[in-house]
């Protein structure tokens, strides 16, 4: 009686033993998956970090190219304009000292006058090609200024400074930002009530009033056009944030913008 008491007092220890073992494995099961889980997530979180900085970076070299172009361009237009401005003192003081040169001073307005309409003629073509928001506009204030400095309706003083003025203009066009409703027509003819959010001369993009619409402008070989399908869930997120932050609805925060460029083809030396 007693040999079978210890008999099935080791086998309780036994089954007690297993049951314990049992838990204890499954626990450290359910933690091995935690950290893995956890792992896949960190990098995955890596990943979207890595594709977050190398959009920003190409916006902001984009940028950075836009913003130069028009400041080279600029330099060069006050370059011309400071001459232009010494040469008009000369023949201003001439004049005062010879009135008999007047023909010769009139010659040289006319010279002046070739001068700021190649100029222009320049800045048209620009603004040609440029960023096409607003193109029309733009491009009216251009050909203005051509039309009245090409008929002398307006003297050389004020033709150059409507030269300068509508160049400092380019130049604060890429620099601003706005967030401003809309109607989009979409690429298959469907017009669409929103909003509209544009970075300078980089980024244009269009979100539905409900949020389930999103487009944005892409410069393409032969221009610029509107892409509003297929697009990614980050280009979608991106537009939605941007237009909250211009909005004030959010608090101001970098925006990964979706940002495309057209194919360069190397050109061997």
């Amino acid at each position: 009686m007693l040999l079978f008491s210890i008999r099935n007092a080791r086998g309780l220890l036994l089954v007690l033993s297993l049951a314990a073992i049992v838990p204890a494995q499954e626990t450290l099961s359910s933690v091995q998956r935690d950290l893995d889980r956890v792992e896949r997530e960190t990098d995955r979180e890596k990943d979207l970090d890595k594709a977050e900085r190398a959009r920003a970076a190409a916006f902001d070299t984009l940028k950075n190219e836009k913003l130069q172009a028009l400041r080279d361009q600029m330099q060069s237009t006050d370059q011309m304009i400071d001459s232009l401005k010494k040469e008009m003192d000369t023949q201003h003081h001439r004049k005062a000292a010879q009135k008999g040169l007047a023909a010769e001073f009139q010659a040289k307005q006319k010279e002046f006058q070739t001068a700021i309409g190649k100029q222009i003629q320049i800045m048209m073509a620009w603004t040609q090609k440029d960023f096409p928001y607003q193109k029309e506009k733009r491009l009216s204030d251009w050909e203005d200024l051509a039309k009245a400095n090409e008929e002398g309706s307006v003297p050389v003083e004020e033709a150059l400074a409507r030269l300068f003025s509508l160049t400092q203009a380019s130049l604060d066009f890429a620099e601003d930002t706005e967030v401003f409703p809309g109607t989009y027509t979409t690429t298959d003819g469907t017009q669409l009530e929103g909003t509209y959010v544009r970075l300078g001369a980089v980024m244009l993009a269009f979100a539905s009033a409900d949020g389930q619409r999103m487009a944005y402008l892409v410069k393409t070989d032969n221009g610029y056009a509107w892409k509003d399908k297929d697009l990614t869930s980050d280009a979608r997120n991106g537009i939605l944030t941007a237009m909250q932050v211009g909005e004030a609805k959010i608090a101001p925060q970098l925006v990964p913008m979706p940002l495309e460029a057209p194919k360069i083809t190397a050109v061997a030396q």
